[in-house]
């Protein structure tokens, strides 16, 4: 789809990921690298500046949302805690 050599944005490299998925395996490596990069986005959300006057509240929620990310990528992908904690 790129006309022009090497202007590949994020969009464009995960457009071509999911285009490129043929099996079930690939939509679930497709959804775990996602979910990791969503979770890793989420929490250099969570140290802006900005976001230090907000009540504790508010942090439980936000943290709770970036750590089910990372949950739900280590479901699709098969990794319990306890390989979680030994890796």
């Amino acid at each position: 789809m790129q006309h022009i050599r090497n202007i590949e944005t994020e969009q464009s490299k995960r457009d071509a990921r999911w285009n490129a998925a043929r099996t079930l395996a690939d939509c679930d490596a497709y959804m775990a690298i996602e979910a990791q990069r969503m979770g890793a986005h989420g929490f250099v959300f969570l140290k802006r500046p900005e976001h230090k006057v907000r009540g504790p509240s508010w942090m439980r929620g936000a943290t709770a949302s970036v750590v089910e990310h990372y949950r739900y990528a280590r479901e699709i992908m098969g990794i319990s805690d306890a390989d979680q904690i030994y890796s």
